[in-house]
């Protein structure tokens, strides 16, 4: 029996492109698509999908919040993260027991079929990339310790914005957000890295391995 398939994403271009690259893969019966994670809950709600391909990074709810919510909605499911964050701190996130597979997305033409028809098996898939980034977190036996509440994909997009000199107008035109959304993570980033202001709040950042030089 095939997988019927379900991306998670709302960038056009790369659901153009998995969906093209899924055609080919023999395991898989149906791809079907979600933009957000709103409309993904609202197609789970009137079929069940074997496959999940997510970005975590999606404008309308946290994409780790997203797996565990699939996960208890459908237990038998299958997650695979396809993303852009390559940040060493994410490794922990990502290797968790609901996520099956790790692609990341700049190589996803040649990783993401053997991502899936290895979960289809049974099986979990980090593409070499990923497994490069987990060896490199675990030499860091040193790391500092993260923050108790971790950042969300979102705040971690204004905090590289705000490393990089943007103001709160620059960080709301560049990710499309309002300039209220833009101070109200700021303030929580505050909150969370015990930072006293912008500069602290990189500094501290950098030290903990939220951000790298050079910013990507």
């Amino acid at each position: 029996m095939g997988l019927d398939v379900i991306i998670v994403d709302n960038h056009s271009l790369a659901v153009e492109g998995l969906k093209s690259l899924l055609k080919a893969t023999v395991c898989i019966k149906d791809i079907h698509v979600a933009q957000s994670g709103e409309e993904l809950l609202e197609l789970m709600g009137k079929r069940p999908f074997h496959l999940f391909i997510l970005d975590i990074d999606l404008a309308d709810t946290d994409g780790f919040e997203l797996t565990q919510t699939i996960k208890k909605r459908q237990p038998t499911a299958k997650i695979i993260v396809s993303t852009c964050h390559k940040e060493i701190w994410i490794a922990n996130k990502l290797k968790h027991p609901s996520i099956d597979a790790v692609v990341f997305k700049p190589s996803a033409s040649r990783y993401i079929q053997e991502a899936v028809e290895t979960v289809a098996e049974g099986g979990t898939y980090y593409c070499p990339h990923f497994r490069e980034l987990y060896r490199a977190k675990e030499r860091m036996s040193n790391m500092p310790d993260v923050p108790e509440s971790m950042p969300t994909v979102r705040e971690l997009d204004i905090l590289k914005d705000i490393a990089r000199g943007m103001n709160t107008h620059e960080i709301s035109r560049h990710l499309f957000i309002s300039e209220n959304t833009v101070e109200w993570h700021r303030k929580n980033l505050m909150v969370k890295f015990g930072a006293r202001n912008a500069t602290d709040l990189v500094v501290k950042a950098l030290a903990k391995g939220y951000l790298s030089i050079p910013l990507d």
